[in-house]
C-alpha cells in the first residue's frame, strides 16, 4: 500500500470515526486488511492496523482496540515476523505503544499477553519470550490490581481474586527488565504494609516471592538488588530498636547483616543471599538450611529453598524437586 492509498484508507476510517460510528469504522478497517494479509502485503497490514487501534484507543473504543492489537499479533506471526531481529524493533515497540494505550483493567489484556509472549517465543532463543513485552504487560497487571486502592495494596476481602491478578503480574516482572524490578518489589512490600493490620507479620515472608524467584532464574545482581531495596523500605518504617547491624566478613568480601529480632525469615534471606553468590558454600548452606528449617516449614518455603539446595550446589534435601513449584506452576499458566 502506498502513502497516499494508506491515507486516504485511514482518512474514510478517521471519517467514520469522526461521526461516532465506531463499529462500522472497526469492521471496515478489518476488511481492508484482510485483503492486505491475504495478498500476503504485510507491511501495509500492520501499519493499517497499528494506525487503526491507535485511533480507536484514543476514542476509548478500548475493545475494538484490543481487537485490532489481537489481528496485528496474528499477522506478525503470519509473516514470520521474528520479534528478537533487529529489524523487528519497531515493529515490537509498535504493540508495546498499542498496549500501554489501553486501560490497565482491560479484560483483553490477559489474551493478549498471552498472545504477545508467544509470539516473541516463536523463531528466538529465549523459551521464555521477550523481556520488554513481559515488563510492559507485568506492570500494566500491577498497575491494574492497585488502581481502586492507591497505595493499599491488596484488598483484605478479597485476597484470593487478588491474588490470581496478582500472580500474573509476578511471572511477567520476573521476567522482565531490571526495570520492573522496583515495581514488584514495591507491590511485595506494600502487601506487608496493609497486613501489619493483622499482628506481627515477619516482612520477609513477601520478600521470599522475589529472592527465590530470582534465585531460580540464577539472576545474583537481581537477587542482591531486591533485597536491598526492600530492606531500605524497612528500614525507614521501623525503629532502630528492632534490629541490631553486624558485619558478615571472609578473606574476600564483607556484608552488612541487619539482624531483626521478630523477623526469623528475612534474617534467612540475607543469610541465603550471600551464600548464594559464593562458590563452593555447599557447606554454608547446609548449616543455613538446619538452622532454619522448621521456621522456613512454618512458612510454607521450605521446598522451594531446598530446590535451590539442589540447583546451586548439588544438594539433597528432602523433596527438592518440588520446590520448583512456585515458578513452574506460574510458567505453565502462562501458556495456556
Amino acid at each position: 500500500m502506498s502513502d497516499v492509498k494508506l491515507a486516504r484508507t485511514l482518512a474514510r476510517f478517521q471519517a467514520k470515526i469522526d461521526t461516532g460510528s465506531y463499529y462500522e469504522a472497526h469492521q471496515t478497517l478489518r476488511t481492508i486488511t484482510n485483503r492486505y494479509v491475504k495478498s500476503k502485503q504485510y507491511t501495509e497490514a500492520i501499519d493499517l492496523l497499528y494506525q487503526g487501534a491507535s485511533i480507536l484507543a484514543s476514542k476509548k473504543e478500548y475493545a475494538s482496540a484490543a481487537d485490532l492489537i489481537t489481528y496485528l499479533i496474528h499477522t506478525l506471526e503470519e509473516s514470520g515476523t521474528i520479534c528478537s531481529d533487529a529489524s523487528s524493533h519497531g515493529t515490537k515497540q509498535k504493540l508495546i505503544e498499542l498496549i500501554n494505550l489501553l486501560p490497565n483493567s482491560e479484560s483483553s489484556l490477559l489474551d493478549l499477553a498471552k498472545q504477545s509472549i508467544n509470539w516473541s517465543i516463536k523463531g528466538s532463543d529465549s523459551k521464555f519470550g521477550d523481556n520488554d513485552l513481559h515488563h510492559t504487560f507485568g506492570v500494566k497487571f500491577i498497575k491494574g490490581l492497585t488502581d481502586d486502592e492507591g497505595e493499599k495494596g491488596i484488598d483484605a476481602d478479597d485476597v484470593e481474586t487478588r491474588f490470581k491478578l496478582f500472580s500474573n503480574a509476578e511471572l511477567h516482572l520476573i521476567l522482565g527488565t531490571h526495570e520492573s524490578l522496583p515495581y514488584y518489589v514495591d507491590f511485595l512490600y506494600k502487601w506487608y504494609k496493609s497486613d501489619i493490620s493483622k499482628g506481627v507479620v515477619d516482612p520477609g515472608t513477601y520478600l521470599s516471592r522475589a529472592i527465590i524467584n530470582y534465585s531460580y532464574l540464577k539472576n545474583l545482581k537481581f537477587i542482591q538488588e531486591s533485597l536491598g531495596l526492600f530492606l531500605g523500605k524497612l528500614l525507614h518504617d521501623i525503629s532502630d530498636e528492632q534490629y541490631v547491624v553486624t558485619e558478615t566478613k571472609d578473606a574476600v568480601t564483607s556484608e552488612k547483616f541487619y539482624d531483626f529480632k521478630d523477623f526469623e525469615i528475612l534474617n534467612f534471606l540475607q543469610l541465603l543471599v550471600i551464600t548464594l553468590g559464593k562458590e563452593d558454600a555447599g557447606s554454608k548452606f547446609l548449616k543455613l538450611h538446619g538452622q532454619y528449617k522448621s521456621t522456613l516449614q512454618k512458612a510454607e518455603i521450605l521446598a522451594p529453598v531446598e530446590y535451590l539446595g539442589k540447583l546451586y550446589f548439588g544438594l539433597q534435601l528432602g523433596n527438592s524437586g518440588g520446590g520448583q513449584n512456585m515458578l513452574a506452576n506460574l510458567m505453565g499458566g502462562l501458556f495456556k
